[in-house]
């Protein structure tokens, strides 16, 4: 039950009265209890009071024997204020000499219970006051010392390299106000959920006890679409909205400022925090849409070599998504016993068999991926290509390694995984191989992924987007033309290399010439001739049959490559609490939008597309690359320029 107190139309007070007696217990004149808070009035001018009562729904019966209003001293007033800064403080701690914090104290209570004392009399209680503020910050430091987070007061995000909180560029932390004492942190919405704003921290593997359950908790001043995770074994993941200010709950009811802009602590204000019902097993803690959020983990056996430690991550990844947080703490809760000891072994072996399940998957996909890797250049040293490496080869490359799982947190992909290592190191030669392929490659947007820059046009043309990823030029008119001025080095050899495919009659061309003579042209037609490759004869009747023997390429080198453009398809897991039993418990946790990155979703090419290629000698210093058709629609994939190696 709640009673308000209005006065001059502005609520001055909010009191909520606990319980005095069993739902089915008898009603005695015992079971009624006295209860009393102060109400400030004016002196000045005449106002009216009003009292209202409420009780919430579901709440257990309320009987109410009288009210009474009456006026009261400053001397009461204060001496009530001192009583009850006394009572706050005294709760704080397990027993009277102040040596250890109850577990259910939280560091945002301490901080209310801290304003508490600062609001008392100077001229009424000074010397109860220093005591009492004294008190108050032995708890303070009492609950630093228990918090495993770092950086518990968000002095600075991404500050010190690999410690403390790490977080998106859109976070900012903000002084104290009238709901929080200390720093907290505002997360915006974003436009990309494969770019959220993010914040995280991680807690070493030595700061934990094995077979001990760990909570983390603070207080959410607001919130909307807020994503909390615990990450150990599996990930524990609760969506936290919490209405804030202004809202049907409000924090306060007024936003009183002090003289100097501070906020005024001291102002009535209001709390709520109802106690809501949620998924969690008995005995476990989980984050509910209150101001006071808990979530608990699990830990097994703890292995200093490993490192596994406990992921702690707020994500939001929708526009209209935003968060408040501060006071948060991550602290020891209790040891394990019982089904919950049994639960956590249980968790922890699955995980152990999933790991090594994952070990022997990535030894044969990492033994691929780096000899596809190793087969675009001409040494170990990485610097240099095949003289026939193309495109496509290294795009079919980047698929391999992207094979790689766990590389990063499906959770938050900027959390590297068990296999950061490997995915980063061949990721990295892969990055060398586009580098030395676009200084070899003197033709600019040759696979026009940006369009038609660089490309001088005539009549009309378009670059269409096929296949998820590939970009191509159509030539649909046989008055069009596409061309680009390239600078060459006379006297050097280059490779023409263009992977194209014509459709109906006629013949698509790509010819690159000089001012004056010195012309070659690539023809591609419907019908495959033998004129490009002597021992390989072919008609058009089993032109088909061809194409897909050679997967869309007739380059030597891109026999094979085909296979590294399937699909990797796999299993998605739905996000649960830790120990939960899943049918699907070995399948991946999988993050969509680690995909976008690089070319991971980079598709082979149709059946129908040919490659060719010609040698070419510039005698002068440019060189024009000219595309156009006789009739029907040519379409290109693709246009090198390469210089030969010498």
């Amino acid at each position: 039950m709640v009673m308000s107190v209005t006065v001059g139309g502005s609520t001055t007070g909010n009191q909520g009265f606990p319980s005095t007696m069993s739902a089915n217990g008898a009603l005695t004149s015992q079971s009624f209890r006295f209860a009393e808070f102060p109400v400030g009035i004016s002196a000045s001018g005449s106002q009216g009071a009003s009292i209202s009562i409420s009780n919430n729904v579901g709440r257990q019966m309320f009987h109410l024997d009288r009210i009474e209003f009456l006026p009261v001293t400053s001397t009461f007033e204060e001496e009530y204020d001192l009583e009850r800064a006394q009572e706050a403080v005294n709760a704080l701690f397990t027993s009277t000499n102040q040596l250890g914090l109850k577990t259910d104290v939280t560091d945002y209570h301490i901080d209310q219970v801290s304003n508490l004392v600062e609001c008392l009399s100077d001229e009424f209680c000074l010397d109860e006051k220093r005591e009492l503020s004294e008190k108050v910050k032995h708890a303070k430091r009492l609950s630093d010392e228990r918090n495993l987070l770092q950086d518990r007061n968000f002095r600075s995000i991404n500050g010190q390299l690999g410690r403390g909180w790490r977080g998106s560029t859109d976070i900012t932390i903000q002084g104290g106000d009238d709901v929080f004492k200390e720093n907290y942190v505002t997360l915006p919405g974003t436009f990309d959920e494969c770019y959220p704003t993010y914040l995280y921290q991680k807690i070493d593997e030595s700061k934990l006890k094995s077979y001990t359950r760990y909570e983390l908790r603070g207080y959410i001043e607001d919130s909307q679409d807020l994503e909390i995770y615990l990450i150990r074994y599996n990930a524990k993941h609760e969506i936290v909205n919490v209405p804030g200010t202004g809202s049907l709950w409000p924090l306060s009811i007024e936003n009183s400022i002090g003289p100097c802009g501070e906020p005024n602590r001291c102002a009535p204000h209001l709390e709520w925090n109802p106690n809501l019902d949620c998924s969690c097993r008995d005995g476990e803690k989980c984050a509910h849409h209150s101001h006071h959020f808990s979530l608990d983990i699990d830990v097994g056996c703890t292995d200093l070599n490993e490192d596994l430690g406990v992921w702690v991550i707020f994500k939001i990844k929708t526009q209209d998504g935003h968060a408040r947080l501060g006071n948060l703490e991550f602290l020891e809760e209790k040891p394990l016993l019982g089904e919950a000891l049994a639960r956590v072994k249980r968790a922890e072996k699955k995980w152990r068999d999933k790991r090594e399940k994952l070990e022997w998957e990535t030894n044969i996909v990492y033994k691929e991926a780096k000899e596809s890797v190793d087969a675009l250049f001409v040494n170990s040293q990485y610097d240099r290509l095949q003289a026939d490496t193309n495109i496509a080869m290294i795009h079919a490359a980047d698929k391999r390694v992207h094979r790689i799982r766990e590389a990063y947190l499906p959770e938050l992909s900027v959390i590297p995984g068990v296999n950061a290592g490997i995915f980063e190191e061949l990721e990295g030669r892969i990055f060398t191989a586009y580098s030395l392929y676009d200084a070899r490659n003197v033709i600019k947007n040759g696979d026009f992924n940006n369009g038609l820059l660089c490309w001088n046009l005539k009549g009309h043309v378009d670059v269409e987007e096929q296949n998820n990823h590939r970009s191509v030029l159509v030539v649909p008119e046989w008055e069009a033309e596409v061309s680009q001025e390239v600078r060459v080095c006379p006297g050097r050899g280059y490779i023409l290399r263009v992977t194209a495919y014509k459709e109906g009659y006629g013949e698509g061309c790509v010819t690159i010439h000089e001012i004056e003579d010195n012309t070659d042209e690539l023809k591609f037609s419907n019908c495959v001739e033998e004129e490009v490759y002597p021992n390989n004869t072919v008609t058009c009747n089993d032109y088909t049959a061809t194409q897909e023997e050679y997967g869309g390429a007739y380059t030597s080198r891109n026999h094979g490559y085909g296979k590294s453009y399937e699909s990797n398809s796999s299993v998605q897991a739905d996000y649960a609490s830790v120990y939960e039993e899943k049918a699907d418990t070995d399948g991946r946790r999988d993050n969509h939008c680690e995909s976008n990155r690089g070319y991971g979703d980079y598709t082979p090419l149709p059946a129908g597309y040919v490659t060719k290629e010609l040698e070419y000698f510039p005698e002068t210093d440019k060189v024009w690359v000219e595309i156009g058709e006789t009739e029907g629609t040519f379409i290109v994939d693709s246009v090198e320029l390469l210089l030969m190696e010498e």
